[in-house]
C-alpha cells in the first residue's frame, strides 16, 4: 500500500471528524505533556526571573501525508483526556454550564484597537459588549479533583513580592521584599470548617494593628495577616460581603455560567476602575485563586475567549516548572503585564505571574517579574495534613 491508498482509506475513517485546529492540536499536546510529565521535585528559591517572549511558528511546515495520518490518533488521545475530565467533572458538580462551548476556529478576529489610558483618570475606558471569540481561551478543559466525605481539598499557594493584604486587594501597595503564604483545607461538604494558615510575609512578625478585632475564628496567631484561622464555609473575616476577592457561597452561586453573561458581568463589575480591561481578568483571577468549582471555572475561561486583548500561549511555565497555559493581559493602571497560569490537564490555577511593561528603576527593567505565586491543589484524608 502506497501513501495515496492510505490516505484515500483514512479519508474515510475521519469522514465525520472536523477539521483539526492549530489552537486544539497546541493545547492537546500541553494536555498530554502534563498528564505524563513527572512532578517535579520543589525547587530552591530562585532570584525574580526575566521573561522572554516567544511567537510560535503556527505556520510550521509538515509532510500533508504525514499530518493527515497523525491526526486520527492525535484526535483520539485528545478525546481520551477530555473524557477523563468530563467524568470528574460530571461527579463533582451538580449542574453543567448554561452554555456550549463557543467554537473557536484557527483563526480569530483581530482585536479592535485598544484605547490608550488617559493619565489620572479614576475610571477608565470600559471593556467592550461581548461579540466574537478573540482567542483560545474556551478551549480550556476544567475538572474537579475527586473528593470523598470526609477528605479535604487543600491549597498551598506560596507568594513572591505580593500586595501585604490578606484578601488580596488588587490595590494593595507592592513589597518587592515581601514573601508569603496561604495553605488552606477545604472540607467535601462546603458548609463545614475550613481551615487556614496564612503569613503575609514570613522575613517580617506582622503585629496586630491598633483598631483591628479579636477574630473568633484565629485559633493562632498574631494578626489577621499571620495566624491559624478555622471557620465554617471558610468566611474567617466576617461579615463577609462577598466579592470577586473574597467570594462566598451566595456569590459564586449566583455568578451565570453563561459565558456570555458572565463576560459581561465581569466587564460591569470592573467597569469603575482605572483599567477596565486590565481588572477584569484580575478579578477573575481573584476567584479562580480561591477552591471554585469546575462550572465556574469553565465559564470564567469561555468568558474570557470574548476578552479582545487577552493573549493565551500554550508553552508557559511556573516558577517550579509545571507546564501551564498562559492567559494574559496588560494592566495599563498598574503597567504590570497580568498572567494567569492555568493547568492544561484540570484547568486550576497553578500560578500568577505580573511582568514589568515599563522599567521601575534600573535594576528593575521592562520585561522582568514584579510578583509571582505558584499553587498546589491536593485531596488528603484528614485536616491539617
Amino acid at each position: 500500500m502506497n501513501d495515496v491508498d492510505l490516505d484515500e482509506a483514512l479519508a474515510a475513517f475521519r469522514a465525520d471528524v472536523p477539521e483539526m485546529t492549530e489552537d486544539a492540536f497546541l493545547l492537546g499536546k500541553v494536555r498530554l505533556e502534563a498528564a505524563t510529565e513527572p512532578c517535579p521535585e520543589p525547587l530552591p528559591e530562585p532570584t525574580p526571573l526575566t521573561v522572554r517572549t516567544e511567537v510560535l511558528n503556527v505556520q510550521r511546515r509538515r509532510r500533508p501525508s504525514m499530518r493527515r495520518r497523525l491526526v486520527p490518533w492525535l484526535t483520539a488521545a485528545a478525546a481520551v483526556l477530555i473524557a477523563v475530565g468530563t467524568t470528574v467533572a460530571l461527579r463533582s458538580n451538580d449542574h453543567q454550564p448554561a452554555a456550549g462551548r463557543p467554537e473557536v476556529n484557527k483563526t480569530y478576529p483581530k482585536a479592535p484597537q485598544r484605547p490608550a489610558r488617559i493619565p489620572s483618570a479614576t475610571r477608565g475606558t470600559p471593556l467592550p459588549p461581548v461579540s466574537v471569540v478573540y482567542n483560545a481561551a474556551g478551549e480550556l478543559t476544567a475538572s474537579d479533583l475527586p473528593q470523598q466525605p470526609g477528605q479535604y481539598l487543600t491549597m498551598g499557594r506560596y507568594e513572591w513580592g505580593m500586595p501585604g493584604m490578606v484578601r488580596g486587594d488588587i490595590r494593595g501597595a507592592m513589597d518587592m521584599d515581601s514573601e508569603g503564604f496561604w495553605e488552606e483545607w477545604v472540607p467535601a461538604d462546603r458548609s463545614g470548617v475550613w481551615r487556614l494558615v496564612r503569613d503575609v510575609d514570613t522575613r517580617r512578625a506582622n503585629t496586630r494593628d491598633q483598631d483591628e478585632p479579636q477574630w473568633p475564628t484565629m485559633v493562632s496567631g498574631l494578626s489577621y495577616q499571620e495566624g491559624t484561622f478555622e471557620a465554617p464555609k471558610g468566611e474567617y473575616f466576617p461579615p463577609t460581603q462577598g466579592t470577586w476577592t473574597d467570594p462566598t457561597e451566595q456569590f459564586i452561586a449566583g455568578l451565570p455560567r453563561d459565558p456570555r453573561e458572565l463576560y459581561t458581568r465581569l466587564a460591569a463589575d470592573a467597569a469603575e476602575t482605572p483599567d477596565p480591561p486590565g481588572v477584569a481578568v484580575q478579578l477573575a483571577g481573584s476567584l479562580l485563586n480561591r477552591p471554585v468549582p469546575a462550572d465556574v471555572r469553565r465559564a470564567i475561561y469561555q468568558a474570557l475567549s470574548y476578552h479582545p486583548w487577552v493573549r493565551v500561549s500554550t508553552d508557559a511555565r511556573t516558577r517550579d516548572g509545571r507546564a501551564a497555559v498562559s492567559l494574559t493581559v496588560d494592566n495599563l493602571e498598574s503597567t504590570r503585564s497580568v498572567v494567569l497560569l492555568i493547568d492544561p490537564a484540570n484547568g486550576l490555577l497553578i500560578g500568577t505571574r505580573e511582568i514589568r511593561m515599563v522599567a521601575d528603576h534600573p535594576d528593575s527593567p521592562a520585561g522582568t517579574v514584579a510578583s509571582e505565586t505558584t499553587t498546589h491543589w491536593a485531596v488528603v484524608d484528614g485536616l491539617g495534613k
